[in-house]
């Protein structure tokens, strides 16, 4: 039996760790910035660094296999890709543009990854709309 508490939330940290990996590679790196919701919430949307990688906790569902021996659950993560341009807010094709390789990357390198002390793999799933905002930025949840 293992004595340490179950960490309910452990794949964030290896979320965060791989999306670092393949963002800011020697070489090849290109996010200024990775990490969770915490570190977005503490500044100003229009002082952030971009482009900057928030992972981010968005629940779980009981899947229909649970029984009262067995628990099953499916956590949902966001990756969010954090963009800005001077460009007007009107102009959304110019953060499109700059992102598509970005989410490309991502996308690649966190599908079946599967992080430190979890079970499964992630997989991809169909995440919420990108959110274009007045201040110039532009948010593509992966």
């Amino acid at each position: 039996m293992n004595d340490q508490p179950w960490n309910f939330l452990v794949a964030e940290t290896g979320i965060v760790e791989r999306s670092k990996a393949i963002s800011q590679a020697p070489g090849a790196a290109w996010a200024r910035l990775v990490g969770t919701r915490k570190d977005l919430a503490t500044v100003a949307e229009e002082m952030q660094t971009v482009p900057a990688i928030y992972v981010v906790y968005d629940g779980f569902v009981v899947l229909p296999e649970t029984d009262e021996f067995t628990l099953s659950l499916s956590h949902r993560w966001l990756v969010v890709l954090a963009m800005g341009t001077a460009a007007s807010q009107r102009e959304a094709e110019a953060l499109n543009q700059l992102a598509g390789p970005y989410i490309g990357q991502l996308l690649s390198g966190l599908h079946g990854y599967t992080p430190p002390e979890c079970s499964e793999p992630l997989i991809a799933g169909t995440p919420p709309r990108p959110y274009y905002s007045p201040a110039r930025f532009a948010y593509y949840p992966l």
